[in-house]
């Protein structure tokens, strides 16, 4: 088994930027949402693309609750829940900060719009990465940037520059990431 690290985005929008600047890296797009995602992982487990010495770094957008984390910024999810779900059916993905980036709790959500009950961010995909990875037993992270404040219509959106953001500090961190244990 080799180690590795793969670059999974939802869309290829969302990796365009870190393509453009790391060419050799191996992104896969997953698609928008948790069932998307969990398909993608099964799908590279079963293809032996990743395995148990992998590190699967989830990357993309995300929108902030409020002006608590700034558009732009790009932070480490370090407790992702699937808030949507009824409280007793809810699981918290909890996972140690791996980077010198700002660590967040993160709501994964299926539409935009839930409310934050103590989380600063949103997502569409987080929860399903953290969920295989425990089943699986693959190592995983998550490095998302701002590009909206939830509930913003969509042309008030800086996906530019959020995209052109995460892909500045996935390079800044690439050997962090790689060397990852």
């Amino acid at each position: 088994m080799s180690s590795k690290v793969i670059y999974l985005f939802p869309t290829a929008m969302e990796a365009s930027s870190f393509q453009a600047l790391m060419p050799d890296a191996e992104v896969v797009i997953s698609g928008v949402g948790m069932v998307a995602t969990s398909a993608t992982l099964v799908r590279l487990w079963a293809e032996g693309r990743i395995n148990r010495e992998s590190l699967v770094v989830l990357s993309g957008v995300a929108g902030s609750y409020g002006e608590v984390v700034a558009k732009g910024e790009v932070v480490e999810v370090v407790e992702e829940r699937c808030i949507e779900l009824p409280e007793r059916f809810r699981t918290n993905y909890t996972v140690p900060k791996r980077s010198a980036l700002r660590g967040v709790v993160s709501n994964c959500v299926h539409r935009s719009g839930a409310e934050c009950c103590g989380a600063e961010v949103e997502n569409m995909e987080g929860a399903s990465l953290f969920a295989l990875a425990e089943v699986l037993g693959f190592r995983a992270m998550e490095i998302r940037a701002i590009s909206n404040i939830v509930g913003e219509p969509f042309h008030s959106w800086r996906m530019e520059e959020a995209v052109e953001s995460l892909a500045r500090v996935l390079i800044e961190i690439n050997e962090e990431m790689i060397c990852y244990e």
